[in-house]
């Protein structure tokens, strides 16, 4: 039997974003995440589904949780952090264009929230960045031969119009 192999982090590197300032609690990560000026748009998670992901950047040494005491029968609270390597994680996510068509909705915007976030210039590089891996795209996709069936034709002329699509999009940022 072949053990499990964890795959990197994604999407979920981008709840690091929210740590950037300043400690949080997981209960504030959740109302950030969930406000319609934020990402609540383009990613959609449930309290617990929140909660496990952060126990995962939290194993994985990116967070650091301190525990706060409350009054009575309160239990106590947990002050997440970002941890060196988190900061270090989240510079390399939120600067690097996404790799694959299909997390430009999710992944890319999340990016491009933080960027915004931290300066019109980071914003403006992801932007670029971005910009050259759609062309890449867009390339590579033109250089296919068409098809012999119509399904094959119809498939290669949706990958263009959606790769052209993107990249109109992004030149309009």
């Amino acid at each position: 039997m072949c053990p499990m192999v964890r795959r990197p982090p994604g999407i979920e590197l981008a709840l690091l974003g929210f740590l950037r300032q300043e400690a949080q609690h997981a209960y504030q990560i959740h109302l950030m995440l969930s406000h319609s000026d934020g990402l609540a748009p383009i990613w959609k998670l449930k309290q617990s589904q929140l909660y496990a992901l952060l126990a995962k950047l939290e194993k994985d040494g990116y967070i650091k949780a301190d525990v706060e005491q409350q009054e009575s029968a309160r239990p106590p609270r947990r002050l997440l952090h970002l941890t060196r390597s988190g900061h270090k994680a989240f510079e390399n996510w939120v600067r690097a264009p996404v790799y694959v068509p299909r997390l430009i909705r999710q992944e890319f915007m999340a990016k491009y929230f933080f960027a915004l976030l931290e300066s019109s210039e980071h914003a403006k590089a992801l932007v670029e960045a971005q910009k050259r891996v759609c062309l890449d795209w867009l390339n590579t996709i033109k250089a296919e031969k068409p098809g012999e069936k119509p399904f094959q034709n119809a498939l290669l002329q949706y990958r263009i119009g959606q790769t052209t699509a993107a990249l109109n999009w992004l030149e309009q940022l």
